[in-house]
């Protein structure tokens, strides 16, 4: 029978260096942040394709935590599907970084009221539903509703990230 070699995980074989190397705090003993937004549309339906800004995370390297962050949606449109993203920002090496919509979830059903976690496309999902953010002053995180936006549509929760 074949046996399995000692081996470490990259962090941790940073701890364990000599001399040990600095991780991230995003990445090592981060503080856990929360987030807490809630919209309600006006009396008046929106537009398909409408853009609601639900929170900004903090400038720096910030770690979003989808398995954490949860979103309770009320929309009552029927058949209608949000897509869950980021608006354009300015990365930490002061490169531009395009809006990606649907880049942590993308065709979400909503037609029936329920709450979600967020972090479902393959390349958050294979980070364990987490995406790291580097900024300079911040990534606004977006809800947009693929169908039309009913009067008295709600979505509330929270964004879980790590931080310092």
């Amino acid at each position: 029978m074949a046996t399995l070699a000692v081996t470490e995980s990259t962090q941790y074989g940073y701890t364990i260096a000599v001399p040990p190397v600095a991780l991230a705090p995003c990445n090592h003993h981060g503080k856990l942040r929360v987030a807490w937004f809630d919209w309600l549309n006006g009396a008046v339906a929106g537009d398909a394709g409408g853009v609601i800004s639900i929170v900004r995370l903090p400038a720096g390297r910030v770690r979003l935590l989808g398995r954490l962050s949860s979103i309770y949606h009320n929309m009552t449109t029927g058949g209608n599907t949000i897509d869950i993203g980021w608006a354009a920002y300015t990365g930490i090496d002061g490169v531009a970084v395009a809006a990606d919509p649907d880049g942590l979830d993308d065709g979400v059903d909503v037609e029936t009221a329920g709450t979600i976690n967020i972090g479902t496309v393959a390349a958050v999902a294979a980070t364990c539903g987490s995406k790291l953010f580097e900024s300079q002053s911040g990534v606004i995180i977006t809800v947009t509703s693929v169908g039309i936006v009913a009067a008295a549509d709600v979505l509330q929760g929270h964004l879980v990230y790590t931080l310092d």
